[in-house]
């Protein structure tokens, strides 16, 4: 969104697109990582008043990025299509490399950028000599990944430009990308190693790595702005070419660390972007939805949008945890680490003031309840309160 003091148009250009006249944006390309310079189309020059340099004409300035400032300089090459470039030195093209290891590497036999090289902004300042640069970081795998389709190791490697042979292992963290991939198999087959998975659409249990080594980045991915994605098939080979369907985002719930050492950790994971169908049995898109339930359906129908929408479930947990608010049941008490992180929601208003699933707050109007208290709750028209069911109980 533009702010009021920015012109109403964007110049676009080869890879570059002037937003305003104080910020235009390149693409990063081969010449960034690996010439230490770009090109600067005929339309692009304005932004940097260097329409009238000369050919052969040097003209030094200042790149700054944080608190380092890196000399470079335009420059109008003699050739018979004369052409403009921004060049900088190596202590600038040390910075690139490093943010991007993965990058620098790639276009050192490809040409052409794809839609995760990240863009180089460019911001002017008072002085005509200054320019502020910013990196932006490329995009997160689930910007890139389309939700439910399968996808095979193979083919992921080739879209990210994957060498490392890590990416068998389950748990994999591409370089130049926030992003934890979780490679998930619900039935192992007699030969496979022994991690154990559960996912039934509300929660993921899982086992870490044996030596605890990316327990940690399953832990604090939150804190460290990685997101968590997960790759999943029921049974080993239930696609072709090895392949997982991709369900999206997940976050971190709470984790068991095992008693003895080289025990994995048991760890809980809530979805984000997936949801269990209620009359099909099958994993759909949280978006799919979205569409307001007609009045006269079931009550049960209604509360099941809100039971089952990841983010206000998500908030629920953490406000009220995962015991139920009437009885005191835990799941993980009675059934161990299969009803680890296991709870039902329950929304405290009326179905008919229900406008729609905005106009639910998590800390005021939902609460957590285990199956049978929240089948009695609502067995009653008008549905009990807990309060009233907490009563009935004493």
């Amino acid at each position: 969104m533009k702010g009021d003091d920015e012109p109403d148009f964007t110049l676009e250009s080869h890879s570059w697109m002037v937003l305003s006249d104080q910020v235009a944006v390149k693409r990063m390309d081969k010449s960034s990582f690996i010439h230490h310079e770009m090109a600067i189309p005929v339309e692009i020059r304005s932004f940097f008043n260097i329409e009238k340099m000369l050919v052969g004409e040097k003209r030094q300035v200042v790149l700054s990025h944080g608190v380092i400032e890196y000399p470079a300089y335009f420059e109008m090459l003699n050739d018979k299509n004369p052409r403009t470039r921004l060049v900088w030195k190596s202590d600038l093209q040390r910075l690139i490399h490093e943010k991007f290891p993965v990058l620098a590497t790639y276009f050192q036999s490809h040409a052409k950028p794809d839609d995760t090289t990240p863009d180089m902004k460019i911001v002017k300042t008072r002085s005509a000599s200054k320019y502020l640069l910013f990196f932006e970081d490329i995009r997160k795998s689930s910007e890139t990944l389309e939700l439910l389709k399968v996808y095979s190791r193979e083919e992921l490697k080739e879209k990210y430009q994957i060498t490392d042979a890590i990416i068998k292992n389950g748990i994999f963290m591409p370089k130049d990308t926030p992003s934890i991939w979780l490679f998930i198999t619900g039935e192992k087959t007699p030969d496979g190693i022994g991690y154990r998975y559960h996912f039934d659409g509300q929660i993921l249990q899982f086992e870490g790595q044996a030596r605890g080594k990316t327990d940690g980045l399953i832990i604090n991915h939150e804190r460290a702005g990685n997101e968590i994605i997960v790759f999943y098939q029921k049974k080993k080979r239930e696609f072709p070419n090895y392949g997982f369907r991709y369900l999206g985002r997940f976050y971190y719930h709470s984790h068991t660390s095992g008693k003895f050492i080289g025990e994995p950790a048991q760890f809980i994971l809530y979805p984000l972007d997936v949801v269990l169908d209620d009359e099909k049995g099958d994993l759909i898109d949280v978006e799919a939805r979205r569409p307001p339930v007609p009045e006269g359906k079931e009550k049960t129908r209604i509360q099941t949008r809100f039971e089952r929408n990841p983010g206000l479930r998500r908030q629920t947990i953490k406000i009220h945890g995962t015991t139920c608010a009437v009885c005191g049941f835990d799941f993980a008490e009675k059934y161990g680490k299969l009803g680890e992180g296991y709870i039902e929601i329950h929304c405290l208003k009326p179905h008919t003031s229900i406008r729609g699933e905005r106009d639910v707050d998590p800390k005021n109007d939902l609460m957590p309840l285990c199956s049978n208290c929240h089948r009695i709750i609502h067995k009653s028209d008008p549905m009990l309160t807990v309060e009233e069911l907490k009563k009935m109980l004493q």
